[in-house]
């Protein structure tokens, strides 16, 4: 019975070490900086030294012997003696437990490197290091010389010749363990370490403690953990704190952050890996990576981290989709980056310094330097153009409904924030079908999105994609608006979103800031207002739309007519040309006028003055060049 008690004991024991390692496994993936990433038991390649097995980063695999030894293993001397009574007189003295779980080391470290499977390191785990090994060799003394011969500097040769502690070791472990030369035992001391627990309440506070950072009810938090040990116990499978962590995980702490990675090994390979999405087998699905980083819950830490390097501009549609998701992350949320100068730099090269919403915001944004660590061993990987393009298309689709989700409360406010009159009576009205018609579309609201925050001066639709995201929602909304006034304004009759668009050759640019055309970028200003004449025309003349909104400028129309659309001489394309705007539409006073008759033949008053000011303006600066000029025709 007292036998079967201690064997209870020692399984208890056993239990309780590798619930503690567990538990700090669990915390250091939690915090990004895994060491651990599997645990099993029984699957040691080295006989009594399998209790618990940690396989770690970089191949290296920590082979665990649990001794819930309370008392001396023996008081023979370390010099392996004979028995001297009784039937076996004469025979070499019985191996202790302990004696016999280093003759597997002996085994083990007689094999040449080449066949020990893998960088392997042994751990001893016990209660208590004051008891003996052997006769005046205590645990204290073994852990002193591994410590000593771990150290840098040190050899074999310095080893052979060392007098106690390492005598007394080197005797014990060649005598009672097996061990045939000094080189053996050099080796495997270096490769051991010892850990002293203490009894079952010490370790029981040891997981408490660890806990307590992260989780509410650390004591509960412990024993589901162990119990999840106790029932998927394999020798044949193993655990990862991923998997750990998604039992415990109702206990998180809300204040505790949690983190989506992304590493490119390069463009056609990816790993994905973090809690961001909790602990489940969808590791950071692209749609909870964008709910989670851009709409946070309150009160939690978020982040996002990049593991790799960003040298040159964009080569993939995924590159370009985390620099979107990047650029628009709730402001709680931290960005990490490796070589994160390099980051900034190419993402404020690629959107042209600013987002369009303010001169400063990019570098306002909380991008820090990011510590490389390993991937975690629960890691999604991402492989092929299709797989990666794919990746890309399912952030990018998301990112574009939670904007839109957005815009539309925005519109909607500002629409309902309107005093009451026949104008606001209309807007709704139009309002609800356009959402109907958007809603409908994701293509569409992309579309939508991209095309009012760029200038085509600019030059790619790709600075109009990464800009559109939370941060630049009030801008397409002041956009919406103000089209709807000229929508409802207008003679069209089919007033869907897109025939308007099409039928009246509409096109807003909602920028507030930008560095002008593709080959600034230096000097960000307010967009039209602060550009000078030549800036205009060039901006202008590379717009192909009959009408161009312009919901942030606030120059007045005849500003507008006066000193760009008529002036062909100081730069941008010829007045004569086609494919420029014929009417300009502007947050400007007359606009402001308008709405404050509240009617709607206000504002068809308006639209129709505005888009007959630019011929006669245009005609009466033709007429002046005509009769200045002697050449004319």
């Amino acid at each position: 019975m007292q036998k079967k008690l201690r064997l209870k004991q020692a399984d208890d024991y056993d239990y309780l070490v590798a619930t503690l390692y567990a538990i700090k496994a669990v915390i250091a993936y939690m915090d990004g900086t895994e060491q651990c990433q599997r645990i099993g038991n029984e699957q040691g390649d080295v006989d009594e030294w399998d209790d618990i097995v940690l396989h770690g980063v970089a191949n290296v695999t920590t082979h665990c012997q649990v001794k819930r030894q309370m008392g001396d293993f023996s008081n023979d001397e370390p010099m392996r003696g004979v028995k001297t009574t009784g039937e076996n007189k004469g025979k070499l003295k019985n191996l202790t437990a302990l004696d016999s779980a280093f003759e597997k080391l002996s085994k083990h470290f007689a094999k040449p490197v080449s066949e020990r499977d893998g960088a392997k390191k042994f751990r001893l785990a016990i209660p208590n290091a004051n008891i003996q090994i052997k006769k005046n060799l205590t645990i204290v003394h073994l852990r002193a010389v591994c410590t000593e011969w771990s150290k840098a500097g040190a050899n074999v040769e310095g080893f052979s010749k060392a007098g106690n502690p390492t005598e007394t070791v080197r005797t014990w472990l060649s005598s009672w363990c097996d061990f045939s030369s000094d080189e053996a035992m050099f080796e495997c001391l270096r490769a051991l370490e010892i850990r002293e627990h203490g009894d079952e309440e010490r370790l029981d506070g040891d997981c408490c403690s660890s806990l307590i950072d992260w989780y509410s009810s650390p004591d509960d938090v412990r024993r589901e953990v162990r119990d999840f040990l106790v029932r998927n116990a394999s020798s044949e499978q193993s655990i990862t704190p991923r998997m750990i962590a998604c039992q415990i995980e109702r206990y998180v702490r809300p204040q505790k952050r949690a983190w989506a990675r992304y590493n490119m090994a390069n463009p056609l390979e990816w790993e994905v890996s973090g809690t961001l999405s909790g602990h489940g087998t969808d590791i950071e699905f692209p749609e909870t990576v964008v709910d989670r980083l851009w709409e946070p819950s309150e009160g939690r830490r978020y982040e996002l981290q990049f593991g790799h390097n960003y040298n040159g501009g964009p080569s993939s549609p995924l590159q370009l989709s985390l620099m979107r998701l990047a650029l628009h992350v709730a402001p709680s949320v931290a960005v990490f980056a490796s070589g994160v100068d390099g980051w900034h730099s190419m993402v404020a090269q690629t959107v042209r310094n600013t987002l369009g919403q303010s001169e400063d915001e990019l570098s306002a944004m909380r991008w820090d330097s990011w510590g490389a660590t390993p991937t975690p061993s629960d890691h999604r990987k991402i492989r092929t153009t299709s797989l990666v393009n794919g990746e890309a298309s399912q952030l990018n689709m998301r990112m574009t409904a939670l904007t839109w989700k957005n815009v539309t409360n925005r519109v909607s406010i500002k629409i309902s924030r309107g005093q009451s009159s026949e104008v606001r009576d209309a807007v709704e009205v139009l309002w609800y079908e356009w959402q109907d018609e958007i809603n409908a579309d994701t293509t569409l609201q992309q579309e939508l999105l991209r095309d009012m925050l760029y200038a085509k001066s600019e030059g790619s639709l790709i600075i109009g994609e990464l800009r559109s995201g939370l941060r630049t929602v009030l801008l397409i909304a002041d956009a919406l608006v103000m089209l709807l006034h000229l929508a409802i304004a207008s003679e069209v009759t089919d007033r869907s979103w897109r025939n308007f668009g099409d039928s009246l050759s509409v096109r807003a640019v909602a920028l507030l800031y930008w560095a002008g055309p593709n080959q600034q970028t230096e000097d960000l200003r307010r967009f039209f207002d602060d550009d000078d004449r030549s800036q205009r025309a060039e901006f202008l003349g590379k717009e192909t739309a009959r009408v161009l909104v312009l919901p942030q400028a606030r120059s007045s129309v005849s500003a507008i007519y006066g000193k760009t659309l008529a002036d062909g001489s100081d730069g941008g394309d010829s007045i004569a040309d086609p494919r420029a705007p014929t009417s300009i539409v502007t947050h400007s006073q007359e606009y402001k006028d308008a709405l404050g008759l509240k009617s709607i033949a206000g504002l068809k008053a308006f639209l129709a003055k505005t888009l007959q000011v630019r011929d006669a303006q245009r005609t009466l600066h033709i007429n002046m060049l005509t009769t200045e000029n002697p050449h004319a025709d």
